[in-house]
C-alpha cells in the first residue's frame, strides 16, 4: 500500500533533515528530477521548514527569573537568529501598513 504524502508530512520531512544536518538539502542531485512547479513547491516546504525550526530554537519559558540579557542571549544563540530578525522586521512592517503608520 502507497501512502499519499500531504504538505505536512513533507514540512516534517524537511524539518527532521534541517535539524540532523542533512547533506541532501544543499545537493543539486536532491532535485534534479523535479521540473520548475515542483522546485518551486519544495522551496515552499523548506522556507517553512527552516522557519518552523527556527522558532522552535527560541521556544523556552520565559519568567521573572530570566533576565534581559539571559533572554537576548538565548535570542542571539541560536543559529537561525538573521531569519528570526528578518520575520520580526517584516511582521513589524506588516503591522505598520495595518495601521495606516506608513505613506
Amino acid at each position: 500500500m502507497s501512502k499519499e504524502w500531504t504538505k505536512a508530512d513533507l514540512i516534517k520531512l524537511f524539518e527532521l533533515m534541517i535539524q540532523y544536518n542533512s547533506p541532501y538539502l544543499k545537493k543539486q542531485g536532491f532535485r534534479q528530477y523535479l521540473d520548475r512547479d515542483q522546485n518551486l513547491f519544495a522551496n515552499q516546504v523548506l522556507r517553512e521548514s527552516t522557519g518552523n525550526i527556527a522558532y522552535k530554537t527560541v521556544d523556552f519559558k520565559v519568567d521573572e527569573n530570566l533576565s534581559d540579557n539571559e533572554f537576548w542571549n538565548r535570542i542571539d544563540e541560536t543559529p537561525y537568529n538573521d531569519l528570526i530578525e528578518d520575520n520580526a522586521a517584516v511582521a513589524i512592517m506588516k503591522m505598520a501598513e495595518k495601521l495606516r503608520l506608513l505613506n
